[in-house]
């Protein structure tokens, strides 16, 4: 079984985080009022400008909920009330517990879901994501446990390796008028599930991009898939359009922190 080389991660849960660091990836956190945690791992510059992060002083803390939008100007802040506006009309069909479950909290849920839009990842919680990093990196004692089912295995969507890229007239949550490419495969952890779908071995390029037209560009030579629209996107293997239907864990429940 080939391994990533990266040690794993050891964090403790901090539900102010916004961006970490270790000597190899940066990762940005997104704290969706469901619960859980969103992480979108070994982000790259452009992921950055489409979060409307600064790439020369990157947050380590989440700003206050009430004031997430306000503070970053009106450009920026008009991209993310779309997203909003989108959580919003979503949220009208929700039961009426779970409205209250985010009343207050439209800024940070609006950022998650900019981040599931970059392909990141929804993980139960914080631990779950920790035990699965280090699964992945091929810690004995962990994969020894994964073997003889003391931990669950990584889910489908816990294993996929996924890049997205949208086209420049695409923006806000629904990607109208632009579209986006998508790239998403199977990786080589113990129990390959597509073997003739797996991260392919140049899939360090996408880091190369210094746009998100020049990501496309990348992904279209790597076997992406274009869609039109988020509806047209209908792979239950991502987590892509999870704000739309993911009210529980993928082993367990979605643990709520204090913010």
């Amino acid at each position: 079984m080939r391994v990533p080389i990266a040690a794993p991660r050891k964090s403790t849960t901090d539900s102010t985080r916004r961006v970490e660091f270790t000597d190899t990836s940066v990762s940005v956190f997104g704290w969706p009022s469901r619960g859980g945690v969103i992480i979108l791992s070994d982000a790259t510059h452009v992921d950055f400008t489409f979060l409307s992060l600064s790439t020369t002083t990157p947050p380590s803390k989440r700003r206050p909920r009430s004031t997430d939008i306000a503070s970053r100007g009106d450009d920026k802040g008009q991209r993310h009330s779309r997203s909003a506006s989108s959580a919003n009309d979503m949220r009208e069909s929700q039961p009426a517990e779970e409205q209250e479950e985010e009343d207050g909290d439209e800024d940070e849920d609006a950022f998650c879901q900019r981040l599931l839009l970059l392909g990141a990842k929804w993980w139960d919680n914080e631990k779950r994501y920790q035990v699965v990093d280090h699964f992945a990196a091929g810690v004995q004692s962990f994969v020894e446990d994964v073997e003889e089912g003391r931990i669950a295995e990584p889910t489908l969507g816990e294993r996929r390796w996924v890049k997205v890229g949208w086209e420049p007239a695409a923006v806000g949550v629904d990607g109208a008028d632009g579209g986006f490419w998508v790239r998403d495969c199977d990786t080589n952890w113990m129990g390959i599930i597509e073997e003739d779908n797996l991260v392919p071995i140049n899939a360090a390029r996408v880091k190369l991009a210094k746009t998100m037209e020049e990501r496309c560009e990348i992904l279209k030579g790597m076997g992406a898939t274009f869609y039109a629209g988020l509806e047209d996107y209908d792979s239950g293997s991502t987590f892509l359009r999870a704000w739309e239907w993911k009210w529980e864990g993928e082993i367990g429940h979605l643990k709520k922190v204090e913010s």
